[in-house]
């Protein structure tokens, strides 16, 4: 058997192996959450208010210039979402767990990748909540979470080594201004 084959071969064991595994933790939420959908609802919310609370938060009392890495990260990830376009756990078991997502977005987890972001920049460990509670609510596979975080890490280096958020603010602020100068005079 050539050399490719044996790789596509052992990639797909553990491809198969990983969704087996996600299935089965989405499996056993499901049954212990399929008559109490509201509940769910509930948990999907405070999910919501979890992410906006810290955005705001760390954009206007940490530093505004982060609103710039939370855009480029959750414009990436939709990007990533419409490629991959991975069905999300809830359509393999009971679809009215869907509540304001799309059937085929699954992977990466946006607010598993804010949630991290917000870890990082703020280091309080309650932002970590959000990404339990997506696993929980059938939203996303375990391993949609796990690349999320990883992905975030690398978000988060990669924008901050090149990108030095707090000029780039005084930029935009700067070339506004500008606008305005020139408005005026018109």
């Amino acid at each position: 058997m050539g050399l490719y084959k044996r790789f596509m071969r052992n990639n797909s064991i553990f491809l198969n192996k990983i969704f087996i595994v996600d299935y089965k933790i989405s499996e056993y939420f499901y049954k212990k959450l399929k008559y109490k959908l509201m509940l769910v609802y509930i948990i999907d919310a405070i999910s919501y208010l979890i992410n906006l609370y810290f955005i705001l938060y760390i954009v206007f009392f940490i530093d505004f210039s982060y609103i710039f890495l939370f855009t480029i990260s959750t414009a990436i990830t939709y990007l990533l979402k419409l490629t991959f376009s991975r069905k999300r756990p809830y359509y393999f078991f009971d679809k009215r767990f869907a509540i304001l997502v799309h059937e085929n977005h699954s992977f990466p987890s946006e607010h598993t990748i804010i949630a991290t972001l917000s870890f990082i920049i703020t280091d309080n460990i309650l932002v970590l909540i959000t990404p339990i509670l997506r696993i929980i609510t059938i939203k996303h596979w375990l391993s949609d979470v796990l690349f999320s975080i990883i992905l975030s890490y690398i978000f988060y280096i990669f924008f901050s080594s090149i990108i030095n958020f707090s000029e780039l603010l005084d930029l935009l602020i700067s070339n506004i201004k500008i606008i305005e100068v020139f408005g005026f005079l018109i």
